[in-house]
């Protein structure tokens, strides 16, 4: 075993010396990543992959070469994972990732800019800015429109509805960062469809409104909010004397795709005179492409809006932002400190803290940049086409089969299906006997009640006829299944 290396030299500075160490280290790491499988994930039981991971101390009294622990942590770690690139693995929208981005995580984690304020982050801040004007230009959004990047969808739904909590707040005089909510705060409901993501309640609980004011609305069977429905939960708040402060769309459910007919509930928004913020983690993406735009119309309306990188952006986690449509609303969530956003910069000076939920935060805007610049908008939307593509053609194929049937014909990235006279436990056994072995990573799901498997399709070197290989392949689990039973 070789000596470790003096912590000195470990602590990386710009300089010739530990770059070219840097460069040694992210060179081995790399050959650490190459695949000694031929299927998305390994066999290995959870059993035994937790016993060979707690094999090797975290933190031993002395340390240990650099290049060891990195050979030992790609057998132990990387090669047992997830493979995100592979066709077989569909279950969730888990991306595989672009190496404009990966290569840029290097210089991210290497010159640890602090996003929180300006003069942690010079370049940085302004290249976030930058990136969330365009995003706010792409959404359709004015000249005051801006934002901030966020670790996720979830943090960027929980940052809108409190953006619409405090704006809520403010419409009736009082100052929800001060004072707390008033004592009418009871009496406000958020509205969403059933479909939403489960962050919009995890918001409300967070913020004292709690779960229950959250009202979810019926959708109907290609998983949209049924605007009938919408209208009916509006008048009868109304009776009870609630006040809905704010209306939530989805641009894509998690499951089904779906995108909730955004036009027509933003003019119920400005009827009601409330917030609306958009879920566009997923469909957002949708924006890059001409074929795909359409199906937004409407999105330019909304108050506040989610986008996803790291989800058909294919950016490394973590990778959101929180766009608005007046950049003045993030005075709503802001907290001044002695020492960061003092209020009294050099003009110029942005210290985003003060749109943000978090304090220190990565410089994740510099990958998203980098890969834009890199593939640029057409070759953006071609992959995003022939994902949403492939899901068209795995809903054909499984509608051709009678033993599957669809749940809904898909209109974006996921094919959600069931079969036939299987029960929710067969599926179950399905889904878990193709994980066990690491023959296909597959998506398994609920819809009104009704169990069901879930192809999602992320990775846009995948073609039709891994699709085909894929129903296959649950065909033949499901048979055997069948008849194990």
């Amino acid at each position: 075993m070789s000596e470790p290396a003096n912590w000195r030299d470990l602590v990386l500075a710009l300089d010739d010396r530990r770059l070219d160490a840097l460069a040694r280290a992210a060179a081995a790491t790399v050959e650490g990543l190459r695949w000694p499988h031929d299927t998305p994930r390994s066999a290995l039981s959870p059993a035994a992959l937790r016993e060979l991971v707690r094999a090797d101390a975290v933190c031993p009294e002395d340390g240990r070469d650099l290049d060891e622990v990195l050979r030992d942590f790609a057998t132990t770690v990387w090669h047992h994972g997830v493979v995100a690139s592979d066709a077989a693995c569909v279950a969730h929208l888990h991306p595989p990732t672009l190496v404009p981005a990966v290569a840029t995580e290097l210089a991210i984690a290497a010159t640890n800019q602090s996003m929180d304020s300006w003069d942690q982050a010079p370049a940085a801040t302004e290249v976030e800015l930058h990136l969330m004007g365009w995003l706010a230009g792409l959404i359709g959004f004015g000249p005051a429109a801006s934002g901030v990047m966020t670790s996720g969808g979830t943090a960027s739904n929980v940052l809108g509805v409190t953006l619409a909590r405090s704006a809520a707040a403010a419409q009736s005089g009082a100052d929800v960062l001060k004072e707390g909510l008033p004592s009418h705060a009871t009496d406000w409901r958020i509205l969403c469809s059933d479909q939403a993501h489960f962050s919009i309640q995890r918001a409300a609980a967070q913020l004292g409104l709690g779960r229950d004011a959250v009202v979810g609305v019926a959708t109907s069977a290609a998983g949209s909010l049924d605007l009938g429905a919408l209208d009916e939960a509006i008048e009868r708040l109304a009776r009870e004397g609630r006040r809905v402060v704010l209306l939530v769309a989805t641009a894509g459910t998690t499951d089904l795709g779906a995108i909730d007919p955004l036009a027509q509930v933003a003019a119920r928004a400005r009827r009601l005179g409330c917030w609306l913020h958009v879920d566009a983690a997923v469909a957002g993406a949708f924006l890059l492409a001409d074929s795909l735009r359409g199906r937004l119309a409407g999105i330019e309306l909304a108050d506040s809006v989610t986008i996803d990188f790291h989800k058909l952006w294919w950016q490394p986690f973590n990778a959101s932002a929180l766009v608005v449509r007046d950049e003045a609303t993030f005075d709503l969530l802001r907290v001044r400190s002695d020492y960061l956003d003092r209020g009294d910069e050099l003009e110029g000076m942005v210290n985003l803290v003060g749109r943000s939920l978090d304090t220190s935060r990565r410089f994740d805007a510099a990958k998203v940049v980098v890969s834009l610049r890199t593939l640029g908008r057409r070759n953006l939307a071609e992959m995003i086409e022939h994902l949403v593509a492939l899901a068209a053609h795995a809903g054909e194929v499984i509608d051709a089969e009678q033993s599957l049937s669809l749940l809904a014909r898909p209109t974006a990235v996921t094919c959600v299906f069931d079969a036939p006279g299987a029960s929710a436990d067969d599926l179950r056994e399905v889904q878990q006997r193709l994980l066990a072995r690491g023959e296909l990573v597959l998506g398994r799901t609920q819809i009104k009640g009704r169990a069901a498997l879930k192809f999602t399709f992320m990775n846009p070197l995948a073609t039709t006829g891994d699709v085909d290989a894929l129903v296959r392949v649950v065909l033949d689990e499901l048979a055997a299944v069948r008849a194990s039973n």
